[in-house]
């Protein structure tokens, strides 16, 4: 990037008041020449991709990252940047900033390029066959999966009192990175559910616990399984081997959709479509707000046309 701290005109101008500010906030001359430097960079790009900053919002944030990353520009230094555009923002005084909760991790694209149309998705558990008591838990699992977003670690947490089948909700217990929560239950689960809490999950556990051989585990933890919602067909309170299998059924009806992850990311940024940012936070189980920003440029729709049109002039 030549001359990438080479300022001049009305740039140079707001770096001279930037570090003003910095140095009012107590910064040492280190990090106010090197968070004015950086954003010195940024002011340099809006101005050549004829913007303001009060015109720049998170796609055009977006765009910014990809010019860095064509310079060739590492995951390290990006954050440097975007950390010295939000101390910039700040200064700025203006409504919002576009630079909050955003960041790369390692060497990481930020963005995801293998979602799926949410209508691909519901068509997964629409063709599912149920056909036996495996095949009926895993399309309950499914319908977990699309209609709450639910990440396997919460799926395997699951405990039968967390489903409230009267009132239409299931309780979350959340997970190591994700928020307890309470969501509603699409009127299409119902019926599986009710019918794996009633007949199914009963008929698994006792064929679990009383039949002997083949791949059954050597010891069965039958304390486990029954505070379980879910458990193997061989008794493990363990999902892994089943989940697995559900995939390879998944896989065969959509090549595209190869793990947990895809259909989660996929549901978030169809709620994003629909809903505002904090109820879907909520939702997502985010903790933080930051996480759920980031899905924003997910959206179907929006992927393909993030660089072309966060422009203000277009």
């Amino acid at each position: 990037m030549k001359d990438k701290y080479h300022f001049k005109g009305e740039a140079a101008k707001e770096i001279g008041r930037f570090k003003t500010h910095l140095a009012t906030k107590g910064f040492n001359q280190n990090t106010i020449r090197q968070n004015s430097n950086y954003a010195g960079i940024f002011l340099n790009w809006i101005e050549e991709e004829a913007m303001t900053k009060d015109q720049v919002g998170y796609k055009g944030i977006i765009a910014f990252i990809r010019h860095l990353q064509k310079e060739e520009c590492h995951s390290r230094f990006i954050n440097r940047v975007l950390l010295a555009i939000r101390h910039y923002y700040d200064f700025a005084e203006l409504e919002g900033n576009p630079a909050s909760g955003i960041y790369l991790r390692g060497n990481q694209h930020l963005l995801p390029a293998n979602l799926v149309d949410y209508k691909e998705i519901q068509k997964l558990y629409e063709n599912h066959e149920a056909k036996d008591n495996r095949s009926k838990r895993n399309r309950v699992v499914l319908g977990l999966m699309i209609y709450q977003a639910l990440s396997t670690e919460e799926i395997c947490k699951l405990e039968p009192q967390n489903i409230k089948i009267r009132e239409a909700k299931i309780q979350v217990p959340g997970g190591r990175h994700s928020n307890p929560r309470m969501l509603d239950m699409q009127a299409v689960q119902l019926l599986d559910m009710q019918e794996y809490l009633q007949h199914v999950r009963p008929q698994m556990l006792e064929d679990a616990t009383t039949h002997q051989g083949g791949r059954k585990p050597r010891k069965i933890d039958q304390e486990t399984i029954k505070r379980q919602l879910f458990f193997s067909e061989n008794g493990s309170e363990y999902m892994k081997s089943s989940l697995h299998h559900l995939f390879r059924q998944v896989k065969k009806q959509n090549p595209k959709i190869t793990s947990s992850k895809i259909i989660r990311h996929s549901v978030i940024a169809q709620w994003l479509k629909e809903k505002g940012i904090r109820q879907v936070q909520y939702m997502a189980g985010h903790r933080y707000v930051s996480s759920t920003q980031r899905y924003r440029d997910y959206n179907m729709e929006e992927l393909s046309h993030a660089l072309k049109s966060y422009h203000p002039l277009q």
